[in-house]
């Protein structure tokens, strides 16, 4: 029993240390404060661009260029990435928006219209002998376009709901800066350094959710010091990770039933369901903290902790459903 504990601990040891963050930055929110003793005003940009660095030498190029052919799984994935999900959003806001706080709408709108995880969801298609070649190929896609999609998408929203929208030419310069170009600088590096990287996968995604974890905090503690936590209230993070729950389960279960348009295949099913429903804490994270940080009327990180809430929710209930349906689908493969 306690080595089952233990397991359990390990594997959701990054969500802990996302609510380790929460926790210590309304207890210290003044070292994570603009112009506070961490200067999260610059370290947080510099935990941002080395984060994509890491990306960038995560990705094996070789291997995601042999799957590349597969057009119509991977145009599937991208529609049900930016397309589907912000538009089943709107819908799921009209409906539920009325018992969802007002701040906490833009949260909902950009976990919508962020591109999908890359290690968990071929981690998972992986396990459910689902064709891991190919999601390596389309979560690899979805990431690069969602530099430019997810800010698109999100400033069309802001400007419709309020008058909030940041300027975006500087948003997708400030990208383009801060994700862009360190995630090209990671994929120059890696020819040079690959056995070094293969090496280095877990060090890898330590120092990874260490800059997350990071800006996790910087940005909760900006909004504790404003004292919108308190405006908000308890019901509402509660409410916030029901209705997140709910979308999950309707989400998915849309992008299931419609994978057979990306593949017959049951093993590309699987990959299209992973690479179509799951969205990215990694790289969500640090958009945020660059897309959200400067809007109209708002000192820096004021309501970046409200935009990710939603995210951080999603984040470990997609990776719980995805463990609970892994074997089915695997047997589903098999039988295929």
């Amino acid at each position: 029993m306690p080595n089952k504990v233990t397991k359990i601990l390990q594997s959701q040891s990054f969500t802990l240390a996302l609510i380790g963050a929460v926790l210590t930055a309304i207890f210290l929110p003044e070292l994570g404060v603009k112009g506070g003793p961490l200067k999260t005003e610059i370290t947080t940009k510099i935990a941002v661009a080395l984060t994509f660095v890491i990306q960038g030498l995560s990705l094996p190029t070789r291997h995601i260029a042999a799957s590349a052919a597969k057009f119509r799984l991977h145009a599937f994935c991208q529609v049900a990435i930016f397309v589907l999900s912000p538009a089943l959003m709107l819908g799921f806001l009209a409906v539920f928006g009325s018992w969802i706080h007002l701040e906490m709408k833009a949260g909902f709108f950009y976990l919508a219209a962020l591109p999908t995880t890359i290690s968990s969801a071929i981690v998972m298609t992986s396990n459910s002998e689902g064709d891991s070649s190919a999601a390596l190929f389309s979560t690899t896609l979805s990431n690069v376009l969602g530099i430019f999609i997810t800010p698109l998408l999100c400033a069309q929203f802001l400007a419709a709901s309020s008058d909030a929208a940041p300027p975006l030419s500087s948003l997708i310069a400030k990208l383009s800066l801060l994700v862009l170009l360190p995630l090209v600088l990671g994929q120059l590096i890696r020819p040079f350094v690959r056995e070094w990287a293969l090496a280095s996968k877990k060090l890898f995604k330590r120092l990874s959710n260490s800059f997350i974890v990071f800006i996790v905090y910087a940005a909760f503690c900006q909004s504790v010091s404003n004292g919108i936590w308190a405006d908000i209230g308890a019901g509402a993070v509660v409410s916030t990770l029901l209705f997140t729950l709910l979308f999950l389960l309707l989400f998915s279960t849309v992008v299931w039933y419609a994978s057979p348009i990306a593949s017959s295949k049951m093993p590309e099913r699987i990959a299209a369901f992973f690479c179509g429903s799951q969205k990215t804490l990694a790289a969500g994270v640090p958009m945020a903290s660059i897309l959200f940080a400067t809007l109209p009327g708002t000192s820096e990180f004021q309501t970046i902790g409200l935009i990710i809430l939603p995210l951080m929710c999603y984040h470990p209930l997609q990776l719980l459903l995805a463990g609970g349906i892994s074997p089915y689908l695997a047997k589903l493969a098999k039988r295929s």
